[in-house]
């Protein structure tokens, strides 16, 4: 019997049951496209692969361009992040763990750093310098020490690049900051670049084992073996040169340079003048040029004054070209054992002059007196530095008669002139005194040829005219 309701209800639901079976069409249409692309993908891979593979195995060369990157496998769902990370916990060679870098990138960046500091005491800066660094965890790399002439030393340390700007910051605390020069270096493309060469090269060395396994003939296993031997030999350069890198990444590398500080001497300086007076109540407000009586006293004020910073001992005066008795000086301000700074140190010497004459020169037509003072300055620690020297000229002339000469002044230039005659003589014959035996035997060599030819014209007979 036909049930009228029944069919109108299927012919409703026939509509639904279309777009439903449409929709699981598309779906599984949708589906069986993305994998027929994700076969044809992989069929690309293995096609670049291979070829890259059988010229890697003919040529003997081992090649890190396209075809490396094409053999690593399921390289296309690898990115260079993950592959940096996995290279690292296999290869790095580093009892440290790798830490982020400051600035936390993702990136394997090489940190480096120079300071050069100025320190009084060398030997403490670098103790210093080493409780630093190994109180941040890290090492002394190497250390080169100098001490003469100037003390200097190079130290080379390794921190955790966390501990990098504290490192420094500390560091250049040690002494006096002179240079400091920071530089880093990105070298993650260089890393990825090199671990996809390992890779390729670690397919490849797989592979010619392999091959050496299954070859029979004795040229093809030497060949084999000599193919392997380069392979490997790339690899484990490939493999050093990753190490090198992740050790320069995981530990930062700071070269402290510490030196001498330079020694900062205390300012010296001297001042000396020197006065000369008839007034013995204050001679150093005289001059420096004076006309006096041949028989005056004349009085000498030397006057020293510290203008540096540092004070002045053992003070001496000589003088260039006169004999005077330097010792007979009075001190009328400070003393010649110590000068202060600023201070001014003064002394008197009196200068008897006899008949217009000073030590035993002539002064009628002006004789100087030229006075030297060395001091010798010292720290305030006491110590001795170099010694400062000053000088001085003055100028003393004998006020001369300019009347006629007397019976009394004839008499006695007279007799200074047979004086000088009578020298003179005696100079002559002193000279002559050393040379009076070898006169002699002259002379008498001299008087016996002549006495000889006397006795032989005597004794000769006359010539006939």
């Amino acid at each position: 019997m036909y049930d009228a309701s029944r069919t109108r209800t299927e012919a409703r639901c026939r509509p639904l049951r279309l777009m439903l079976l449409a929709l699981l069409g598309a779906f599984f249409m949708l589906l069986g496209a993305c994998g027929g692309d994700d076969d044809d993908a992989a069929m690309a891979v293995a096609r670049l692969a291979e070829p890259a593979a059988d010229d890697m195995g003919d040529s003997g060369a081992f090649d890190g361009g396209e075809g490396a990157m094409a053999m690593a496998p399921d390289s296309r769902a690898e990115s260079p992040d993950e592959m940096v990370v996995e290279a690292d916990s296999e290869d790095s060679g580093l009892a440290v763990p790798t830490a982020l870098t400051p600035a936390d990138l993702g990136r394997d960046i090489i940190y480096r750093a120079t300071i050069l500091v100025e320190a009084d005491d060398v030997t403490a800066a670098s103790r210093e310098a080493v409780a630093v660094v190994q109180g941040l965890g890290g090492i002394v790399f190497s250390q080169a020490t100098r001490t003469e002439p100037h003390p200097r030393t190079e130290i080379t340390f390794k921190v955790l690049p966390d501990d990098f700007s504290t490192a420094l910051d500390r560091l250049a605390g040690v002494g006096k900051l002179v240079d400091q020069v920071i530089s880093s270096d990105d070298v993650t493309e260089i890393i990825v670049d090199l671990e996809s060469r390992t890779i390729t090269a670690e397919a490849s060395v797989t592979r010619l084992r392999k091959f050496l396994e299954e070859a029979t003939q004795l040229e093809d296993v030497a060949q084999l073996e000599r193919e392997l031997l380069d392979r490997e030999t790339t690899l484990e350069r490939l493999r050093g040169q990753i190490r090198t890198l992740r050790d320069q990444v995981d530990l930062a590398t700071i070269t402290l340079t510490i030196t001498q500080s330079p020694t900062v001497l205390p300012d010296t300086g001297i001042q000396v003048t020197a006065w000369v007076s008839q007034d013995a109540g204050d001679p150093c407000l005289g001059v420096q040029n004076i006309t006096v009586e041949p028989d005056a006293d004349v009085y000498l004020c030397l006057e020293v004054e510290n203008t540096g910073t540092s004070a002045l001992t053992d003070v001496e005066v000589s003088t260039r070209n006169l004999r005077l008795n330097l010792d007979n000086f009075r001190p009328a301000q400070g003393s010649f054992t110590r000068i202060e700074p600023g201070d001014l140190m003064a002394a008197v010497l009196a200068l008897p002059f006899e008949e217009g004459r000073l030590a035993g020169r002539v002064a009628t037509r002006g004789l100087p007196i030229e006075l030297e003072v060395m001091a010798t300055p010292v720290d305030f620690d006491g110590a001795a530095l170099d010694e400062v020297r000053g000088e001085s000229v003055v100028w003393v002339q004998v006020d001369t008669d300019d009347a006629l000469p007397g019976f009394g002044d004839s008499v006695s230039d007279g007799a200074s002139g047979v004086v000088a005659v009578f020298s003179v003589v005696l100079i002559v014959v002193g000279v002559l005194v050393p040379f009076l035996p070898i006169i002699a035997v002259i002379a008498a060599v001299i008087w016996w040829i002549r006495r000889r030819r006397i006795r032989n014209a005597e004794s000769s007979p006359p010539r006939a005219s």
